[in-house]
């Protein structure tokens, strides 16, 4: 069962950031780290912050100070050391999706003598699939080829940024189900997801981190104090789940009370009821 007081130390560090977007400030001092194999979900209000982080940690937009280091080497700009998947897919319409998947190889130049291709197109259950394209396929289908074609690449990084949002509850629950399956089976890559869903974060991550802002401003940083691996069907059940749950709801409800001074109890407001941030 693996804990987060069992991780080592910090592989990715965000140090003192900042980020600008034409004149505006969108983030300023803000320091985040995740260690060897952790996965770090990242939630809060629309306009906080958490895919522009996303992005900068990506090297997609630049920032204007700070430092962002994977492994000891920082990042400047896109490399094949980190992979994303977007909320919308973002798979090639004119390729199959076997293509799709194996464009992962060809962003790092490498053969697949390994039969990489294969294995994810078996673990995400499209190998039946793989002839087809993407306007054959289901949204859920569409959203395991974007994850396929990220893990083939073999990332030191995982970046996730609102994977699951654009499909149905049901398809959302399996593709779950089978990240944590994934996950659990490796302990080497890192993972970032941004997420609106408090579930959802509790369920997939080891420590949740929840933004404000702008400018973009770490009000929480908690550990998830569930062992894995973890059961989407039970995990409600778990004793640490609701104070967990509450806790971050009343930070969020935080953020959009400005005029507070003084944050709500950790024990306001728990429920067992999914809750989505709005977005």
């Amino acid at each position: 069962m693996r804990r987060r007081d069992a991780l080592p130390q910090a592989s990715l560090l965000v140090d003192d950031l900042e980020v600008h977007l034409g004149s505006a400030t969108i983030m300023k001092h803000l320091s985040l780290e995740v260690a060897e194999g952790e996965f770090v979900a990242i939630i809060g209000t629309s306009g906080c912050g958490k895919t522009t982080l996303l992005r900068t940690v990506a090297g997609l937009i630049p920032h204007a100070d700070g430092h962002v280091v994977l492994h000891d080497r920082p990042i400047t700009g896109p490399e094949p050391r980190v992979a994303m998947v977007f909320q919308h897919f973002g798979l090639f319409p004119w390729k199959t999706v076997e293509k799709n998947v194996s464009y992962g190889l060809d962003v790092i130049k490498r053969p697949d003598p390994d039969g990489r291709v294969d294995r994810l197109l078996e673990m995400m259950h499209l190998a039946e699939s793989r002839r087809k394209y993407p306007f054959q396929l289901s949204g859920g289908m569409k959203q395991r080829a974007g994850i396929a074609r990220a893990l083939c690449m073999d990332p030191e990084l995982l970046l996730l940024d609102e994977p699951l949002s654009a499909v149905d509850a049901i398809t959302r629950e399996v593709l779950q189900a089978e990240i944590l399956q994934m996950w659990d089976g490796q302990t080497d890559m890192n993972a970032l997801l941004v997420t609106h869903d408090l579930d959802e974060a509790i369920l997939m991550a080891d420590r949740i981190v929840v933004l404000g802002g702008p400018p973009t401003e770490k009000l929480l940083d908690v550990v998830v104090p569930i062992d894995r691996p973890r059961d989407p069907r039970t995990i409600r059940a778990n004793p640490e789940y609701a104070p967990l749950r509450a806790r971050l709801w009343a930070t969020l409800q935080y953020t959009n009370q400005p005029a507070m001074t003084q944050k709500p109890s950790a024990s306001q407001n728990a429920t067992g009821d999914s809750t989505e941030v709005s977005s």
